[in-house]
């Protein structure tokens, strides 16, 4: 999979696919769309909707909640979360605190670099 790229939604469709995560195109139609890959389900976008790179992800990608994507709310001491990382491999979300170069996923266990040349 991901012979034809990889794909992430922008901001203004973060409702159809996770913020931040990259997924394997499987397929490109003559009308402008591209059809991805989404836990073995096949999901259809518009090519405006997406950004595409060609090689599988290998950074984690921060993710900043904005607008109506409300924070998770802190409890008892706890501040407000409004920035996460998204794990390059599995897709799991992820907290972290500081500006790490690194992380351990907590779900797949590998460890990846922090891509910190943009936010989504």
């Amino acid at each position: 999979m991901g012979e034809l790229g990889w794909a992430r939604c922008l901001d203004n469709v973060a409702d159809i696919l996770r913020r931040g995560a990259w997924y394997p195109v499987v397929e490109e139609t003559g009308d402008g769309h591209l059809v991805v890959s989404v836990r073995d389900e096949r999901v259809r976008l518009s090519r405006h909707d997406v950004r595409v790179r060609p090689d599988a992800p290998t950074h984690w990608s921060v993710v900043v909640r904005t607008g109506v994507l409300r924070p998770t709310l802190g409890g008892r001491g706890m501040e407000v979360v409004t920035t996460y990382a998204v794990c390059p491999h599995c897709h799991e979300r992820q907290d972290f605190s500081g500006k790490p170069d690194t992380m351990i996923c907590r779900r797949c266990g590998r460890t990846s670099s922090v891509d910190w040349s943009e936010t989504c």
